[in-house]
C-alpha cells in the first residue's frame, strides 16, 4: 500500500449497533487503514459474537484484530490494550477513536495530505477534527495556559479551524493518529485514572517526542445526546483526583500546590455550597479524591461504590 499506513484502534463497549455503523465507515474510506484492531471492553451485548464472525471472515481489505478484554476498565485501560497490540503492528500511525464516532469518507486521505503539507516533520500526532452535530467539538483540541502560579487548558477558537493546520498540546482519542515509533517511545495511558484527564496526561507525554497537528479538514463526527459530564457528581472525584496527579506529574512543585488548594476551595469549603449548592456527601467525596491524588492512591472506583460511600446521587 502506497503513502502512510494507517492502522485504526476502535474502543467499543456495549454499543453494537454504533460498532456496526463505525466498522461501515471505515470499509468506505477513500484511503484503506492497513490494518483495524477493535478493542473490545468486555462487552455483553452480544458485541464478542459479533466480533468473533467479523475476525473471522476477512474481505482482504485490511487485516482484522480483535483484542477482548476480561473486565471494563475503562477508556485508558481500552486504549492501553489496543496500543499495547498496536505497537506491533507494521504501520507508521495508530489512528484511535470510540465505536461511536465516524468518518468522513476522506478522512485517513486528508490526514495524509495534511501531512505530506506540513513543513515541520518532526511530528508525533496527527488530528481529526471532531464536529458534534454538525459544530466543531472544540474540546477534542486544546492547548497549555500556563501562568506563574496556575496550569489549565484551553479550547482553540473556532476560527483557528480554518486553517490547513494548526498546533496543539492536548488531543481527546476520538481521531488522533499516534505516529507508532512516538507511542513506543512514549509507553502507555495510565490505566489507572481509569476515567478523565488519562487523554490529557498521555498529550503531555507524546508531545515531547513531537509536534502534535490538527488537520482540520479531515473529520470525524461524534455525536452526543446532550448528557454533560459535570452534571454527573459521582465523576467528579475522577475529575478532582486525576487532575491533581496530573499536575504533580508533569509541571512545577508550586503549580501542584495551587491545584491541591484549588480544588479544595472549589470542591470542599463553604464556597461549594454556596455557588454550587453541593452536599455534605459530595464534599466529602472531593476531600477523599483530594487526599487519594496526595497519597498517590489511583485505581477504579466502581460508581456505585462511589454512590453509596459518599451518597452522590449520581
Amino acid at each position: 500500500m502506497d503513502g502512510i499506513r494507517f492502522a485504526v484502534i476502535l474502543l467499543t463497549y456495549n454499543r453494537l449497533s454504533s460498532l456496526k455503523t463505525a466498522l461501515a465507515k471505515y470499509d468506505e474510506q477513500t484511503k484503506l487503514p492497513t490494518h483495524i484492531l477493535v478493542v473490545d471492553n468486555a462487552s455483553t451485548d452480544g458485541t464478542e459474537e459479533y466480533l468473533r464472525e467479523w475476525q473471522n471472515c476477512p474481505d482482504g481489505k485490511y487485516k482484522r484484530i480483535v483484542v477482548r478484554s476480561p473486565y471494563n476498565g475503562g477508556a485508558p485501560w481500552g486504549y492501553m490494550c489496543g496500543l499495547v497490540e498496536g505497537m506491533k503492528l507494521d504501520c507508521d500511525f495508530l489512528f484511535t477513536a470510540d465505536d461511536d464516532a465516524y468518518p468522513e469518507k476522506e478522512m485517513l486521505e486528508r490526514l495524509e495530505e495534511g501531512y505530506i503539507a506540513l513543513s515541520d516533520k518532526n511530528v508525533s500526532v496527527l488530528c481529526t477534527s471532531v464536529l458534534n452535530r454538525g459544530e466543531y467539538d472544540t474540546s477534542h483540541r486544546e492547548r497549555l495556559k500556563k501562568g506563574l502560579l496556575k496550569v489549565g487548558v484551553s479550547r482553540v477558537a473556532e476560527e483557528i479551524y480554518r486553517q490547513k493546520a494548526f498546533s496543539i498540546d492536548i488531543f481527546s482519542w476520538v481521531g488522533a493518529a499516534i505516529k507508532r515509533e512516538a507511542a513506543v517511545k512514549t509507553g502507555l495511558p495510565i490505566k489507572d485514572y481509569f476515567m478523565h484527564f488519562e487523554d490529557v496526561e498521555y498529550s503531555l507525554r507524546v508531545g515531547k517526542k513531537g509536534a502534535i497537528y490538527c488537520i482540520p479538514h479531515s473529520i470525524m463526527h461524534h455525536d452526543n445526546d446532550g448528557i454533560n459530564d459535570s452534571k454527573v457528581l459521582w465523576k467528579h472525584y475522577y475529575d478532582t483526583r486525576n487532575w491533581i496527579d496530573l499536575v504533580r506529574r508533569h509541571f512545577p512543585r508550586r503549580y501542584y500546590y495551587v491545584a491541591v488548594l484549588e480544588q479544595y476551595l472549589k470542591h470542599c469549603t463553604i464556597l461549594a455550597v454556596i455557588f454550587r449548592n453541593r452536599s455534605k456527601g459530595y464534599r466529602k467525596m472531593c476531600m477523599a479524591a483530594i487526599q487519594d491524588a496526595v497519597k498517590n492512591r489511583l485505581g477504579k472506583i466502581e460508581p456505585a461504590e462511589i454512590q453509596r460511600r459518599w451518597l452522590i446521587e449520581r
